[in-house]
C-alpha cells in the first residue's frame, strides 16, 4: 500500500513540475532563451 502512495505521490509532483515548466508565465523566458545562440556577440 505504501508503494502505491509513494507512485502516486511521484506521479502527481512529475505533473506539477510539467504544469510548472510550460505554463504560459514563462513562455515569453523561453523563447527569449532560444535566441541565445543565434546572437551575434564576436566583438
Amino acid at each position: 500500500m505504501s508503494g502505491t502512495i509513494y507512485l502516486l505521490l511521484l506521479v502527481a509532483l512529475f505533473v506539477g513540475v510539467l504544469i510548472w515548466a510550460f505554463g504560459r508565465k514563462r513562455k515569453a523566458r523561453f523563447e527569449q532563451d532560444a535566441k541565445i545562440p543565434f546572437e551575434d556577440k564576436s566583438e
